[in-house]
């Protein structure tokens, strides 16, 4: 039994399309006025159905219905329109809106219009899943990669063998190896940041490597953060300084 919510400014509206609904053996969880109110609703219900009118006082259906998707607070949003909008149609649709249903409602065209707007939903949320999912495991091969060149980098070894190093590394820490990449170009990041800043004190201050070093240390322990932290904020007030 899906669960629905009724969204529309007139009660007499409401009312009828809820006997409607229950006669077909769906399940009205709540009903609102207006399209803030029906955001609310879903927070706390997360139903199946919605079924928002668009014209609407305070806060129009087609907003609330955007807000509704975008925050994937419902399965899916059906319409109500006393007209058909080529540009409400657009927007609509954009926003993820399956299904459309045009005033007076007739109780022969619900059942369709909700199965179809539902399934439709079903699978764009799998598609924008496989997007997603497809994206993340880009995003982490890059990341894969970056850490892999800089271990070879920095270790004098081939990237084939820092590979093998972080597979094992991983396995280890019980880790995936994108989870050590990242932590592994985390890492990295710090240590350019200490770099860098040890180089503007040499270059600016005439100090030696290990001065430099001890700078950063005794700003880091006046501070009372970390190394990285330290380095982090005079990186920001060198940078300051010009």
């Amino acid at each position: 039994m899906k669960k629905v919510i009724i969204v529309d400014d007139e009660p007499i509206t409401r009312m009828d399309l809820s006997d409607m609904l229950q006669e077909l053996g769906f399940s009205v969880v709540g009903e609102a006025a207006d399209g803030f109110d029906a955001i609310e609703l879903c927070r706390s219900l997360h139903p199946d159905v919605v079924l928002m009118d668009v014209k609407m006082p305070i806060f129009d259906g087609l907003t609330a219905s955007e807000t509704i998707l975008e925050e994937d607070l419902a399965e899916c949003v059906i319409l109500l329109t006393a007209f058909s909008d080529r540009d409400v149609i657009e927007r609509a649709s954009t926003a993820g809106v399956t299904g459309y249903l045009v005033k007076p409602i007739e109780q022969k065209s619900l059942l369709p219009t909700i199965e179809v707007a539902y399934a439709q939903s079903q699978r764009l949320k799998e598609v924008r899943m496989q997007a997603a999912d497809a994206e993340r495991r880009i995003r982490e091969n890059r990341q894969i990669m970056k850490a892999q060149q800089y271990l070879a980098k920095t270790q004098g070894c081939s990237e084939t063998e820092a590979y093998r190093q972080m597979r094992k590394t991983a396995m280890d820490k019980r880790l995936s190896i994108a989870a050590l990449a990242e932590r592994i170009l985390q890492q990295a990041s710090q240590n350019d940041d200490i770099a860098a800043v040890k180089k503007i004190l040499m270059d600016r201050k005439n100090m030696t490597d290990s001065r430099a070093y001890h700078y950063i240390t005794t700003f880091a322990k006046s501070h009372k953060c970390s190394l990285e932290q330290a380095a982090k904020e005079l990186k920001s007030l060198f940078g300051r300084e010009g």
